[in-house]
């Protein structure tokens, strides 16, 4: 084992070497860890044999399932609803992906068990690839938002389908196979990964909005998605589904302002996890088995890509996308890797003989989408990139000054007053003042406030603050209010600035997707008024 890290140590700073080189010339960095770990893997060179990649392979598992869990960010029912194209498109390209490639397979002379075995795993997408290609490119647009659902979409569909398939697959090359047994694994793989997900989708959503620090949310999850990894062991469940599923889960159903702090802190460490991944899976490929691919083979390759540009311009307009962009897609839909490999694998170990035949088939195959695929998004995002630059110089998006907000949240760590002029304000917007400060309802601040708030006639509402972080305390405040503007008053020292740490105002506004107003109050107390002139703020 000690080997094996030591081998794998090498592998990841040669890997991350070569993608520094490739980054420099605008090519995806992910090509630099494919191709180091083709060249230093039981294929090549030997570095790292296949008896190092056994034992690298709970690594591998856990650093996809957190990465598919990021992804499953893209697969929720807010970002499935912001880009309905990549649900159309998803379903279009994947439909017509497996018919086209059920009768090329059988045409080019499969066995129908590994003709229904491809046709399941050919509308595969690979949305590590494309959201690693994605990062390298700083693009960031509707169209790659949605391109990354739509590849999640389209995993998600194929793991669905081939847990429905696999028992038919096994009938069919074997006349002594159980129906009942069949129709577990179909329960245990599709519907077992189903359920897994949403409880861990549920369990992070619920639980860990309570947790305030970023390590600790990170090791919060970290410590669910690796509770998945081992039921996945135990009752044979599609990790990566469980995964993807969980993050979908987690994304819709918590606040937009948790969820946004939820998936940042994961991206934190997302690009060793691509370079831990990707480079030991160039290491898993196979060049010998790309000459064994066959008339089979190239009719699946060359099928696969058809049906993904006509599922593109068919589902594409439909779900709202131009027509050229539906091109694009379809061109940027031809990646496969993750999943599709992981399934491949599983079918080559339930039936020894189809199962290899069609595993051989696809891992063949993913050498050239994986190889040749990121180049060509890589392209197509230079298209989106110089589109989205033009828009910007002509379009001017519109500003609707008629939005006001519904309820006003007022958060300060002390006793403080709202000036007059905010709670007008309120007022003639008809919102709610909501206010969170020490104390009870029965304290004389509090009731001072609710008279001003009476008086200028705004709805009151008191939120007492406990001794609890005065971060957390606005951000659940907020979350349970739903205020849609939130002002701030904290004691700091007018002038004072620190780019060693971040006050706690900065951090409230870097997790509340709603407006923050902040205004500081000197701790050396106000300079007193000149004789005759009004006073601006009411707590001074």
């Amino acid at each position: 084992m000690t080997n094996g890290l030591a081998a794998f140590a090498l592998l990841a700073w040669l890997a991350y070497l070569a993608s520094r080189v490739l980054a420099r010339r605008n090519l995806p960095e992910l090509l630099g860890f494919l191709l180091v770990g083709a060249i230093l893997g039981p294929s090549a060179l030997g570095l790292i044999d296949e008896h190092d990649l056994i034992q690298l392979k709970p690594i591998t598992e856990i650093a996809l399932a957190v990465l598919m869990f990021v992804i499953g960010e893209r697969a929720s029912a807010r970002a499935l609803r912001a880009a309905r194209w990549s649900v159309t498109a998803g379903i279009a390209q994947y439909v017509i992906s497996a018919f086209g490639v059920f009768f090329a397979a059988e045409w080019a002379g499969a066995q129908r068990s590994v003709a229904l075995l491809l046709a399941a795993l050919a509308g595969a997408g690979a949305p590590l690839t494309i959201a690693h290609v994605v990062g390298s490119a700083r693009i960031a647009s509707p169209y790659t938002r949605g391109l990354i659902s739509t590849h999640a979409v389209s995993d998600a569909l194929a793991t669905t389908t081939f847990a429905a398939i696999l028992p038919v697959a096994t009938l069919l090359s074997n006349e002594d196979a159980s129906v009942w047994s069949a129709i577990g694994d179909f329960m245990k793989l599709g519907i077992g990964g189903a359920v897994v997900g949403v409880i861990l989708g549920l369990l992070i959503a619920r639980l860990g909005h309570q947790i305030e620090t970023s390590g600790e949310l990170l090791l919060f999850v970290g410590v669910h998605l690796l509770l998945g990894w081992a039921v996945s062991k135990q009752v044979e469940i599609s990790l990566p589904l469980a995964a993807l599923i969980a993050g979908a889960v987690a994304a819709s159903v918590s606040p937009v302002a948790f969820s946004q702090r939820l998936f940042r802190t994961i991206k934190t460490i997302e690009q060793p996890l691509y370079l831990m991944f990707f480079a030991l899976a160039g290491a898993s490929i196979h060049l010998a088995d790309i000459p064994d691919v066959g008339k089979v083979g190239l009719a699946y390759v060359v099928v696969r890509v058809l049906a993904k540009i006509v599922g593109a311009l068919i589902g594409g307009p439909i779900g709202g996308l131009g027509f050229r962009q539906s091109f694009r897609l379809g061109i940027d839909l031809t990646p496969q890797a993750g999943v599709a490999v992981g399934l491949a694998v599983l079918a080559s170990e339930v039936i020894p003989d189809q199962g290899v035949d069609a595993a051989t088939v696809v891992l063949g195959s993913v050498v050239l989408f994986e190889l040749i695929g990121p180049l060509l998004v890589m392209r197509n995002l230079g298209y989106e990139k110089r589109s989205a630059a033009d828009e910007s110089t002509v379009a001017v998006p519109a500003i609707n000054f008629d939005e006001v907000p519904e309820r006003v949240l007022i958060a300060a760590p002390s006793s403080v007053d709202p000036p007059e002029w905010l709670l007008n304000a309120t007022a003639r917007w008809h919102a709610k003042v909501v206010l969170l400060v020490p104390g009870d309802e029965e304290s004389a601040h509090v009731e001072r406030v609710g008279r001003l708030a009476e008086s200028a006639g705004c709805e009151f509402q008191f939120v007492p603050l406990t001794s609890e972080s005065f971060t957390g305390a606005v951000v659940r405040a907020q979350a349970s209010s739903r205020a849609d503007l939130v002002v701030l008053f904290g004691n700091r020292l007018l002038g004072s600035s620190s780019r060693l740490a971040l006050m706690p105002s900065e951090r409230i506004a870097r997790q509340l997707s709603c407006p923050v107003l902040t205004f500081p109050l000197s701790e050396a107390g106000p300079p007193a008024p000149e004789p005759g002139a009004g006073r601006f703020w009411p707590f001074t």
